[in-house]
């Protein structure tokens, strides 16, 4: 997500100022940075309908030459669009059955290869559609083409546990009117990175399909009624496949909702997407203080009573750069912040009661 168009005053050097006048650009200079940080936190926090996932459904497999040949662009090109894009790799049977990230889960990745028909790789379904055989995989034309689009509903992912169970908890919320029809809800487990040096030559798979808590093929559901949501439970157990490692730190829930007949995506849901927020709700939003500030390796919030969901630290163009944090029984906010580059961010949290933003300086 980017934020264009913040206009921030400078003073030319050239131009030899009053004191007072000089006084006055600053606190003008103040005040639209005061707006710009008030218009971020509207355009970070509040929509009018939910922005639709796009949905990469990335049909591959490990021993597969021409996978290896355009799986690297189609990484390139979907890696430009952190905040749009959804994706899971499957690996079905076809051309080669003997690839090991297929046996670790030969049933499923099956099922939901034969849901769309396909019968070699690489192939890519896009919120739903088989996308034509071509190359590249995938265009930037198709896919940013599906870019800009709202949803009636919202996909909430909350994860816990410890290795090797993960629980998840996966709501959806009905913003807009129901659509019609019948609909189904998918929740997949993917592990981000997958260290494999394969036959095909590729070292690194990347969210990568491990299991369907669901059924393979959807579990029915009733969509809510306007203003309304509906919470379903899953656990997962992780055990290490044959023939590379798995790492349960890199495991993650994907939940999506689709049209049991025309297949259509109706959104898309991890627990590092921002939690949906209406325009009618941007009053909650609260200032909080960051220290140290600047602010060189660590930096802390104080949020007394208050449940954090989620936590994202923002550049000053609006990009998402972090969502690391961890929570002190003292009810201190701790932020790791010694990887992001010197500049000025903005911080929006999501507690169970309200939004909270602020600023800080990194040296």
């Amino acid at each position: 997500m980017k934020t264009r168009g913040l206009f921030s005053p400078t003073i030319p050097a050239e131009i030899n100022l009053h004191p007072f006048s000089l006084q006055v650009l600053i606190i003008m200079k103040k005040l639209f940075s005061f707006v710009a940080f008030s218009a971020l936190c509207l355009t970070l926090s509040a929509q009018s309908m939910p922005k639709r996932y796009v949905l990469l459904e990335h049909f591959t497999n490990s021993r597969c030459g021409i996978c290896a040949g355009k799986n690297p662009a189609f990484y390139t090109l979907i890696d430009q669009y952190p905040n749009e894009v959804r994706h899971l790799s499957i690996h079905p049977s076809v051309p080669y059955s003997d690839c090991k990230i297929y046996l670790a889960n030969p049933t499923q990745n099956n099922a939901r290869t034969s849901a769309y028909g396909v019968n070699g790789t690489p192939r890519v379904a896009l919120n739903g559609s088989l996308v034509p055989v071509s190359t590249p995989l995938l265009s930037a034309a198709t896919l940013q083409a599906a870019f800009g689009q709202e949803s009636p509903i919202a996909i909430e992912v909350q994860e816990g546990g410890t290795a090797p169970n993960k629980t998840t908890s996966v709501t959806v919320r009905m913003v807009g009117d129901p659509p019609a029809g019948p609909h189904k809800l998918f929740v997949a487990v993917a592990e981000s990175t997958v260290n494999y040096a394969s036959p095909n030559g590729e070292t690194k798979h990347y969210d990568v399909f491990r299991a369907m808590l669901t059924d393979i093929n959807g579990d029915p559901i009733t969509l809510p009624a306007k203003g309304a949501s509906a919470t379903y439970n899953f656990s997962y157990t992780h055990t290490q496949p044959s023939g590379w490692t798995s790492n349960y730190d890199s495991l993650y829930v994907l939940a999506f909702v689709q049209h049991a007949q025309t297949g259509a995506v109706l959104n898309t849901g991890t627990r590092f997407d921002p939690i949906f927020t209406s325009t009618n709700e941007t009053s909650t939003i609260q200032p909080v203080l960051i220290r140290p500030n600047p602010v060189t390796e660590e930096a802390s919030i104080l949020l007394p009573d208050e449940e954090v969901l989620q936590v994202e630290i923002f550049s000053v163009e609006g990009q998402l750069v972090q969502t690391d944090y961890s929570i002190k029984t003292d009810q201190i906010l701790r932020m790791p912040v010694s990887r992001l580059v010197p500049g000025i961010y903005w911080v929006r949290v999501t507690g169970k009661n309200r939004l909270y933003t602020g600023k800080f300086v990194k040296h």
